[in-house]
């Protein structure tokens, strides 16, 4: 008999995350995928006008799907140095949860931090491998803000990683990978810029946010986008 902590273990070889999240509010914790039907849980979030992320976490692979107001905006699937995004990672998801492999974390969000995730995600590289050795990152966001820029920030350091959000020029989130907790404070990504090897990248606001999204289907029928 399995034990019942098992039903519960996170795999420890998962591998690297495919997206940087924060903790936000959840709503089922280390939900072993043995008995849980993905279709109907896409389709129950829909129903419900769900809005934040679904992630699994697998013997060497993670995938994360992000949901607003019940609409599939995103998803992200990581194995090894393979990245799947859109229709193939959630694809690839359901296919490792039919597989009964990992476990699930249902967290909400508020709707506008799932639209900078999704900016990370998706969002065209306005300006891709920046080094903190040569960049001054209170003046790339002073910057950013001047602009009315809408997208995100993230920064990848020795010690861990960080997210900076923006709407229309003004933060509404940031967070680091070490503490997940959600702030409109900048200040801790920014410190993580005090490693000079850190890595720092813009992305511009995703594409088709709120006009188009994943259908839940059924398993086995191909993934298809809404317009």
């Amino acid at each position: 008999m399995v034990d019942q902590m098992d039903l519960r273990a996170r795999p420890i070889d998962a591998g690297e995350e495919a997206l940087p999240l924060p903790s936000g509010t959840p709503v089922y914790e280390s939900l072993t995928s043995r008995f849980v039907d993905f279709d109907r849980l896409q389709r129950t979030l829909a129903e419900t006008g769900y809005s934040g992320y679904v992630r699994l976490v697998a013997p060497g692979a993670q995938g994360v799907v992000l949901l607003r107001n019940g609409k599939v905006v995103d998803a992200l699937h990581r194995r090894g140095s393979d990245t799947l995004s859109g229709a193939s990672a959630l694809a690839a998801i359901q296919r490792q949860v039919a597989e009964g492999s990992g476990v699930l974390d249902v967290v909400n969000l508020d709707s506008e931090l799932v639209d900078g995730l999704h900016h990370l995600a998706s969002g065209a590289p306005t300006y891709p491998d920046l080094r903190a050795s040569w960049v001054n990152p209170e003046g790339l966001l002073r910057f950013l803000e001047q602009g009315h820029f809408t997208g995100a920030i993230s920064v990848r350091a020795g010690r861990g990683g960080g997210v900076i959000m923006l709407h229309d020029g003004e933060v509404n989130g940031a967070f680091t990978t070490e503490s997940r907790a959600m702030g409109d404070d900048a200040g801790a990504v920014i410190a993580l810029c005090e490693d000079p090897e850190a890595q720092i990248e813009v992305h511009a606001a995703g594409p088709g946010l709120g006009s188009r999204g994943f259908e839940p289907v059924e398993q086995g029928e191909p993934v298809s986008i809404s317009a």
